[in-house]
């Protein structure tokens, strides 16, 4: 039954507490403050995240260079087994399982992939390394594997007959980073000609037996029994197998989610294994035996499906390596090269640029990746990713996290960003001479230092931001703040347009100063409300429609009207119709913009959701990367939106192919990335435009 029917402005008026209602709640919790003066914005519901993110971390992990050490021994006793070097004309190793029970015992063949007999395919994840088990192949006793894998080969023996099977860490001499490098390239083939592909999830009752093969496979030339069950009655009668794998697939989810365990689903390499397989894989977890279907429906809850990457693969959809990268950025792999070769097999066209290349640095693997990407794609978007800071951490700051890659629909936005039209210009320039280093840049000190060089034009420097201390939360959060300075501030709006006002009062901006470019300099605040709110989900320029259906009573129309009068006058801005309409967004939007700023979701009550989050949703979230940003103003008085982390004297330069605005530091003789921004006024290539007409010049700048 539907409600009484309120008037809009009150909803309006409720929910955003625009015109200075208080709430009598109050925050108890107050955290220390940071010895730092001044930095940018963070809320005090971020610093308890991280501090209850670090309580929860635990002890810390073995040593790393250790870990890398023993991995690398063993790989080198390992290779004592290999009679000689695989051919690079397309020849592989072939495991063969003895029958029996027992010790493991088995050996290896050579053939040529196109011409191989009928054999096996196993995905599975290596498991940890540090327990170790040992393997009789060609009558050497000594080749050790984890136990994981171990586990995989009892459970593949046969009792009575030969598995001719393909493993990589087997097959595959891991001492050898030529023969590593070749076989990377065959993968996507080598399980592609295989007669059948195996997935072994794990050892789940290591004292079962092997469960007997009463059911075929699907494949029409599938003459033996492969499964041990099928769902439905056939399950109930194998042990209530249903229930059982159920629950084991939930708790070896929650290990991995809690403990960080490799689990096969989530493991990098197993997409291109999957994908490429001729028939859909048969699925071990234990003793058993299962179809991928049965596994898809094991996997699937009524609320989540731990699947939904694999079915859309089996779709045979061609993907760009830049697509492939955000489908597979939550995948884990323990090699990070392997974040960009174990995709290289799916890329469309089944050709790229890229070859893998074991005894390359991490960090050139990284940067060859990014340029290829730049080029493939025709755009910089790919540079724009989902981390707070852009530190280096080893690497140059223009190369992406590819486990934090951005939706490239989002950075371009609902409304369509193309601030740098035209093809992007770029190269990669040669690590700088030591000399010429930056002692505070992490970029400078990476492991190989190069720069990646672009054609920009350049808008201008900031020379002011808004800060922490500039926005408070408001009274809605019930919450005090404390400010950077150690100061308590009481969180309240007490009269609509307040936050443009202290946005305003922070930036400086003298307005009765007309720019030298020939740009429309609107204050915009509004606009940079909306899109930080909508993070590129929605459009910011329909709320300027959507605007008309609000009415306002005429005490709160009034009262609004004298705000904007006030404000133009105290710093000269000339009230246009689109000025007074950014203004009026504004003051519907500042409430909930500064609680989502501090409580990163908002709850709006009451009919108005509709209005401002759609029929579906009930809360609005904004991600902590979208949440730390700032306004900024140039030395030209066009106002921003950037990175939390940017500072007086970065530089905004929009660079060719580039959907936004960059924020770039000067180290000298060359630039860092600080991240991207938004700039009312020339986020749709009016600066390109006026570059092509010469009333602009571009630039080059080193990027490290």
């Amino acid at each position: 039954m539907d409600g009484p029917r309120v008037h809009p402005m009150r909803e309006v008026r409720s929910m955003f507490n625009l015109f200075g209602r208080r709430s009598k709640s109050r925050s108890k919790l107050v955290f220390p403050a940071p010895k730092e003066p001044q930095t940018p914005s963070i809320s005090t519901q971020d610093a308890l995240e991280q501090e209850i993110s670090q309580e929860l971390m635990g002890p810390p992990l073995p040593n790393e260079s250790q870990m890398r050490q023993d991995r690398e021994a063993v790989k080198a006793e390992n290779a004592k087994v290999y009679a000689r070097d695989l051919n690079f004309d397309g020849e592989i190793r072939l495991l063969r399982i003895q029958p029996g029970s027992g010790p493991l015992f088995a050996s290896l063949e050579y053939a040529s992939l196109d011409s191989a007999p009928a054999y096996d395919a196993l995905s599975y994840c290596w498991g940890a390394q540090q327990q170790m088990e040992p393997v009789t192949i060609d009558d050497k006793d000594d080749f050790r594997l984890s136990r994981h894998l171990h586990s995989a080969m009892l459970r593949l023996r046969r009792p009575d007959r030969v598995r001719l099977i393909w493993i990589d860490v087997i097959c595959v001499n891991q001492a050898n980073i030529a023969e590593r490098n070749r076989s990377v390239q065959l993968m996507w083939k080598i399980y592609a000609n295989a007669h059948r592909v195996i997935v072994w999830v794990g050892e789940t009752e290591p004292e079962a037996p092997t469960c007997k093969r009463l059911f075929a496979g699907e494949s029409h030339h599938e003459t033996q029994l492969v499964w041990c069950t099928q769902p439905g009655l056939a399950a109930l009668e194998h042990d209530h197998v249903t229930k059982k794998l159920g629950d084991t697939l939930q708790t070896l989810e929650w290990q991995s989610a809690t403990n960080g365990g490799d689990v096969w689903w989530k493991r990098l390499w197993v997409i291109q294994e999957f994908s490429r397989a001729k028939h859909h894989p048969t699925v071990y977890v234990g003793p058993h035996a299962i179809s991928w279907a049965f596994f898809a429906q094991l996997m699937r809850t009524e609320s989540h499906d731990r699947l939904p990457l694999f079915h859309h693969l089996r779709t045979r959809e061609e993907q760009s390596l830049l697509q492939l990268l955000f489908m597979a950025k939550d995948f884990y792999c323990s090699d990070p090269r392997d974040r960009i070769y174990a995709l290289l097999g799916l890329v469309k066209g089944g050709q790229t640029t890229i070859l893998p290349d074991y005894s390359e640095a991490v960090p050139r693997v990284y940067e060859d990746a990014t340029l290829y990407l730049i080029q493939s794609e025709g755009n910089l978007d790919v540079l724009l990713d989902g981390r707070l800071e852009r530190d280096g951490g080893g690497y140059p700051t223009w190369v992406p996290h590819f486990t934090q890659l951005r939706d490239r629909a989002l950075v371009r936005s609902k409304d369509g960003y193309e601030a740098g039209l035209g093809e992007p210009s770029v190269s990669l320039v040669p690590a700088m001479r030591s000399n010429s280093l930056h002692l505070g840049c992490a970029a400078c000190h990476s492991a190989t230092g190069r720069a990646l060089r672009l054609k920009a034009v350049p808008f201008g420097g900031i020379a002011s931001r808004s800060t922490e201390n500039t926005l408070p939360a408001p009274d809605s959060t019930h919450r005090t703040i404390l400010t950077r300075h150690g100061q308590i501030q009481k969180a309240e709006l007490s009269r609509p347009l307040q936050t443009l006002e202290q946005v305003l009062d922070e930036l400086k901006v003298d307005f009765k100063k007309e720019p030298t470019l020939p740009l429309d300099r609107s204050t915009g605040i509004g606009y940079l409300i909306l899109d930080y709110m909508f993070g590129g989900i929605r459009s910011a320029v329909d709320e300027y429609t959507r605007i008309d259906h609000i009415r306002f009573e005429d005490a709160a129309k009034q009262r609004a009207r004298r705000e904007m009068d006030r404000l133009a006058a105290k710093f000269g801005i000339h009230l246009t119709a689109a000025r007074k309409l950014d203004m009026t967004l504004t003051a519907v939007w500042e409430n909930a913009f500064l609680t989502v700023r501090h409580k990163a979701i908002y709850t709006p009550d009451g009919d108005t959701r509709r209005l401002l989050l759609g029929d579906h949703q009930e809360m609005y979230h904004v991600p902590a990367k979208l949440r730390r940003r700032d306004f900024f103003a140039t030395a030209e008085g066009f106002i921003g939106m950037g990175p939390a982390m940017l500072e007086v004297g970065d530089e905004v330069v929009v660079p060719f192919g580039a959907s936004r605005p960059f924020i770039i530091r000067s180290h000298g003789d060359h630039h860092v990335l600080i991240g991207d921004a938004v700039v009312p006024g020339i986020m749709s290539g009016q600066l390109v435009n006026l570059c092509n007409e010469g009333s602009m010049q571009t630039k080059d700048y080193l990027l490290r």
